[in-house]
């Protein structure tokens, strides 16, 4: 084969989104949509570089069109890939007006022209789409239609509206999820439309869509795993699989998100880490009032790593939550962290030894402050140094005879400030393993530093017990955790 030829195939490819290596090991997202679709689906794949393969139809570049034109080439635009999530659209051309002289996509005209499908000729096809689409087992994404301006040549300002709610009604019936990019570009359209009476958007308008689109596509896929750190994490011993820190991304359904966001920081003693029932369900449960929620998978003695590789990667974790505010739809400053027994330390730590901003990686997502906005310590280990410490955890952090003065910095009961947030703990009066005393330390030095917290001490229970669902007094420290996080980040309690 020619190298020019060759060359030719692999930039389709590229456009296409088709990935070689270990991109294929991705969650495969297809775009299908208008002209409107196209501006944005550049700016998604770099949103979701290295979390999912995003391609579009038929070499890149294809004007999805009208819905008469997806049953004419639906079956060609899928291939043969299995598609994980489809984000599709169509109706800015369903509802053009095209001049009787006109082709398909020629001179428009709302004066002389004929519309090109009625509402009810809309909606039959977009059922027959929506059949022919869930026969391919994928996560199926409606986005609506943009806003139409004025003066807009074929087209007739409100037509749009009509048209979203034909299709919000057929996505309604076969339990399709919409992303409603009608209202999130309503309040900006004017100033991103590419000029007056243009349906377009400037780079920026589709950047702007973008996050939406890609946010959607990742709550799509499911949970999301990602490295912690872009060009590998500070002090690895390696590049094997123990030596790369990761964070898994948990996102509400879309009608319950409040902006809050928690980083859950699973326990172990630093040697090991509980991810299932202190890591995936507190997510979940987070999920459930409408938190998202980022769970760590740290590194620690297990792996071989001692301090300060659990802070590194957890301080790390706090930036990265903060760069992706705009496509994860959170608030930088209602981010918060969550932890137990060891990890409920490794939040303390977070907690009162963070930093405005720069850490080790010296790169833009270095800029973000590190400091939770709120703390969450659940039976958590704290000092290192006192009588009631849990020695284990310290073996595993700092090795059998630490520094005194490093076991000092890492008893957080002891670096507690004004500048420490918020702080809600809880523990079991009888947990035979890390004793309560430790959380009476940290909640005594949150008192003595005048910063807000709560204590709760329940009467019975033994450690690691997560939510605490079969316990019949620690399984109120869910609900009353709720609370806590709502009111100190300002939200209303949600059903």
């Amino acid at each position: 084969m020619h190298l020019k030829r060759l060359l030719f195939i692999v930039t389709v490819l590229f456009i296409a989104g088709v990935s070689f290596g270990a991109d294929a090991e991705l969650p495969k997202a297809l775009i299908l949509g208008d002209s409107i679709s196209i501006g944005y689906t550049g700016d998604v794949r770099k949103l979701l570089g290295g979390k999912a393969v995003v391609s579009r139809a038929h070499g890149g570049f294809v004007n999805c069109g009208n819905s008469g034109r997806y049953l004419e080439n639906l079956d060609e635009w899928l291939g043969c890939t299995e598609w994980d999530v489809i984000h599709f659209n169509c109706g800015l051309w369903d509802l053009c007006y095209r001049h009787p002289d006109s082709k398909v996509y020629g001179h428009r005209d709302k004066i002389k022209g004929t519309i090109m499908h009625k509402p009810g000729e809309y909606e039959a096809n977009l059922r027959k789409i929506v059949a022919r689409l869930k026969r391919t087992g994928a996560k199926l994404i409606w986005a609506s239609t943009t806003p139409v301006p004025d003066g807009e040549a074929g087209r007739i300002k409100g037509d749009e509206v009509k048209y979203n709610a034909i299709a919000a009604k057929v996505m309604s019936e076969n339990s399709i999820a919409v992303n409603d990019l009608y209202g999130y570009m309503l309040p900006k359209a004017e100033q991103y439309w590419v000029k007056p009476g243009d349906v377009h958007f400037s780079k920026k308008g589709s950047a702007y869509l973008a996050l939406k689109v890609g946010a959607a596509i990742e709550a799509a896929i499911g949970p999301v795993r990602s490295e912690v750190w872009r060009n590998g994490a500070p002090g690895a011993l390696g590049m094997k699989q123990k030596d790369i820190p990761t964070m898994t991304l948990y996102q509400p359904d879309n009608g319950n998100v409040n902006g809050i966001c928690v980083l859950v920081c699973p326990g172990g003693g630093y040697g090991h880490l509980a991810m299932g029932h202190e890591g995936k369900e507190i997510a979940e449960w987070l999920n459930s009032f409408g938190a998202t929620a980022v769970v760590l998978n740290y590194r620690h003695s297990g792996k071989g790593y001692k301090h300060p590789a659990p802070l590194d990667d957890a301080q790390r974790a706090m930036r990265v939550i903060r760069s992706n505010a705009l496509l994860w739809d959170i608030d930088p400053g209602k981010v918060g962290i969550i932890g137990f027994s060891a990890g409920g330390h490794l939040a303390s730590t977070v907690t009162t030894l963070h930093d405005k901003g720069y850490g080790k990686a010296g790169d833009e997502i270095d800029k973000f402050s590190s400091r939770p906005d709120f703390s969450v310590l659940c039976y958590p280990v704290i000092t290192m140094t006192e009588s009631f410490m849990h020695e284990g955890s310290m073996r595993n952090l700092l090795g059998k005879k630490p520094d005194p003065k490093l076991a000092e910095l890492m008893s957080t009961e002891k670096q507690i400030t004004s500048s420490t947030p918020p702080v809600f703990l809880w523990h079991t009066s009888n947990d035979g393993v890390v004793p309560v005393e430790n959380s009476k330390a940290f909640h005594a030095g949150l008192i003595k530093a005048k910063v807000k917290g709560q204590l709760h001490i329940y009467e019975k229970g033994p450690h690691g017990i997560g939510l605490a669902r079969n316990n019949p007094t620690a399984k109120q420290w869910p609900d009353e955790c709720k609370k806590w996080i709502l009111h100190v980040t300002g939200d209303k309690a949600k059903n």
